[in-house]
């Protein structure tokens, strides 16, 4: 097992990977960051657990955008709209899965 340190929100994570991973857990650490990152600088501080939360609805909002084929928002939209576009196509993709006309 191998330990990696991440920084994420201004804050440090030690976490334990298998030999090999540390690249690709460092990677996702760094995108993790720079979501969070944009959350500060649109919402201002906001607390560990809700800063973590939001960065990984986006994330996964993001992952769930690319695999429905749904097109990212334009390069220049601020954080704060993106994030609004991503939770409303979220939002809409949940309800359609919670009537079971979707799976994830």
């Amino acid at each position: 097992m191998a330990d990696v340190t991440l920084s994420i929100g201004g804050r440090a994570y030690k976490l334990s990977c298998r030999d090999g991973e540390e690249a690709a857990l460092r990677s996702a650490g760094q995108y993790l960051d720079s979501k969070s990152a944009d959350l500060i600088d649109a919402l201002g501080a906001l607390g560990e657990a809700r800063l973590l939360l939001m960065a990984a609805l986006q994330v996964t909002g993001e992952l769930l955008d690319e695999r429905r084929g749904v097109a990212p928002p334009p390069a220049d939209t601020s954080a704060l709209e993106a994030l609004v576009l991503r939770s409303e196509a979220l939002a809409s993709a949940l309800s359609r899965i919670a009537a079971g006309g979707e799976t994830p």
